[in-house]
């Protein structure tokens, strides 16, 4: 066993090797121009600032399309068409989906990737940065290939013969398979550089390379999936590798993938929330060992999580009702646990320091929680979900889970680290709260809509209905007006921040993740790990002191007062001046 000294001289030594690797990648970005830093880059804040923005285009993208679809409803007289014709109302809606999901979800997910692991860790690498940038611009242009399907997109997912998509958006989805295994690839390698063997991992950490598993291996059956509808006859290519794709064969497939895609951001905003709960809190989880144990039993139940889009359909027992099925119903327990450990870690909420930032993840939480009560009775129940699967129940409940708790929870992690990865706070606080309230109140207003017009029976993919419903796509038109307005402040605080927010003062390491580490590790002391197999310790001031000649300044290396997590006392401790004051408003 180790002692505790040469533990710490072991850390000491690899955080100096990885700051020297990292200040080798700082001298080749500053000789990139901005727009060369766009195409390319090595340094991982740069990288995810890049994805973060390409999420936000992506996001007013698929926003605009939505708001073609809510004016069209809730403009119409029982679906009239006052302002697309229907074939473009369908093309928006499947334009939409694929907008918000692989466009704005995917891309920012990515960024929490790329920018949390490296900091957490100490590394500040990222591995095979080639890849990752290749995989980036592979898959905005497959998502662009995709929207210029044209009026045949208006199908929404190919399902049904002879119900087909557009050859480009079969050639553009299977290249943003392959782009996201390409910066799936890229962010697992990051873990594992930035990894001591023997050591463990953060447990943020844990949760996203979990979800990076999970999405690559569910990507193998829907690229199948694709590639078989390219090359059959509806594939639009003329290239007849198969005959007619079984309708059932592709859904299976498709579903196979697609409904953990549905986990691809919860799981990785599960490990920004471990990260930055403790920062509000004072403290850290309340048990990591047991948070730990959530990883491989949200991994297999959200793995298999599809039955609820099969469930009337031909497939085998064991697949279709037993383990899919069961898995359903039970996958509601790890995340009960988790927020059980999220509410036990806070405390008395009237203690804590609110802001914008910290509201967003709250409210995903009590979002996700609402979610899962209104869709476990009847999604994973074959004499049930049959009935409302085609309603407005489901698509209220796909946007509490995505919209409100997973956007809005990747949201929320934005303006906890913005401040480290922007260099500036926050311009405006006011500005923030707007967002925050304008997007609970216009996204609220439309789940709750849509859930009780489908409870009544209005129905998905339909432009024209009874004048019953009528009320609903108007309710409808207003939820996502407001949230639409509320996504405007948020750009328009963004703006402002990027020229005109106060500057923060620089870390090597981001403080944040100095102080999670630290109470983690405090944590798990308490909890009977061993020295030798917790995180590496990062340097309390966030500094990594070299000189000159790469040596060690004053003779202290990385300052072993930095490195001892005991002088960091979590019982008294607050998120830093740059996480918490979102600036002056």
């Amino acid at each position: 066993m180790a002692s505790k000294e040469e533990v710490r001289r072991q850390d000491r030594e690899k955080l100096l090797e990885w700051a020297r690797q990292y200040q080798e990648v700082q001298e080749r970005e500053a000789r990139r121009n901005i727009f060369m830093k766009v195409l390319y880059s090595e340094d991982y804040k740069t990288m995810a600032i890049k994805l973060i923005f390409a999420g936000l285009v992506f996001l007013f993208i698929g926003g605009a399309f939505a708001l073609f679809i809510r004016g069209q409803a809730g403009l119409s007289s029982e679906g009239v068409p006052v302002v697309l014709d229907p074939s473009y109302y369908f093309q928006a809606m499947t334009n939409h989906v694929m907008d918000m999901i692989f466009g704005a979800v995917f891309n920012v997910v990515f960024a929490v990737s790329f920018y949390m692991i490296p900091a957490m860790n100490g590394s500040r690498l990222i591995k095979w940065p080639k890849l990752a940038n290749a995989g980036f611009w592979i898959s905005i242009i497959a998502l662009f290939m995709m929207n210029f399907g044209g009026v045949e997109n208006q199908y929404l997912f190919t399902f049904l013969n002879p119900l087909k998509a557009s050859p480009t958006w079969y050639i553009g989805y299977g290249m943003m398979v392959v782009g996201e295994w390409m910066e799936m690839a890229s962010v697992l390698g990051t873990s594992f550089q930035g990894r001591v063997p023997g050591r463990l991992v953060p447990t943020a950490i844990g949760f996203i390379v979990m979800d990076m598993i999970m999405m690559a291996l569910a990507n193998i059956s829907v690229f199948i999936a694709d590639m078989w509808s390219l090359f059959s006859p509806i594939g639009g290519l003329n290239i007849y590798l198969f005959g007619i794709p079984n309708a059932e064969v592709w859904k299976g497939l498709f579903w196979f993938a697609d409904h953990p895609l549905v986990y691809f951001a919860p799981y990785a905003l599960t490990g920004a929330i471990v990260a930055i709960t403790p920062l509000y809190a004072r403290r850290p989880m309340y048990s990591v060992r047991f948070t730990r144990w959530l990883i491989p039993v949200l991994f297999v139940l959200g793995s298999s999580v599809y039955v609820h889009h099969i469930v009337d359909d031909p497939w085998p027992l064991i697949l279709r009702d037993i383990f899919a099925q069961t898995s359903t119903a039970l996958i509601a327990v790890p995340f009960a646990a988790l927020w059980l450990l999220f509410f036990i870690t806070l405390g008395d909420p009237r203690k804590l320091k609110w802001d914008p930032g910290f509201a967003f993840i709250f409210a995903a939480a009590v979002w996700n929680i609402i979610g899962g009560i209104q869709a476990e009775p009847t999604n994973p129940t074959p004499s049930l979900d049959p009935t409302i699967h085609n309603t407005g129940w489901i698509f209220g409940h796909f946007h509490i889970m995505l919209a409100i708790y997973s956007v809005g929870g990747l949201l929320g992690a934005l303006y906890v680290v913005g401040p480290d990865l922007f260099g500036k706070n926050w311009y405006s606080t006011k500005l923030g709260w707007l967002h925050f309230w304008g997007w609970q109140a216009g996204m609220g207003l439309f789940a709750i809509a849509s859930s009780e017009g489908g409870f009544f029976g209005l129905i998905r993919r339909e432009v024209a209905w009874a004048g019953f419903y009528e009320v609903y796509y108007q309710l409808l038109l207003i939820g996502g007006w407001l949230a639409g307005f509320a996504t405007i402040i948020f750009a328009y605080n963004l703006i402002l921040t990027l020229l005109y927010g106060e500057k923060v003062p620089k870390t090597d390491i981001p403080m944040w993740a100095v102080q999670t580490v630290a109470m983690e590790r405090y944590a798990m002391r308490r909890e009977g790990y061993k020295e030798e197999e917790m995180p590496v310790a990062l340097p309390a001031d966030g500094m990594i002191r070299l000189e000159e000649n790469s040596g060690i300044s004053n003779g202290t290396p990385v300052g072993a007062k930095a490195l001892d997590n005991n002088s960091l006392d979590v019982s008294k401790g607050s998120p830093s001046k740059g996480l918490t004051d979102l600036g002056k408003s």
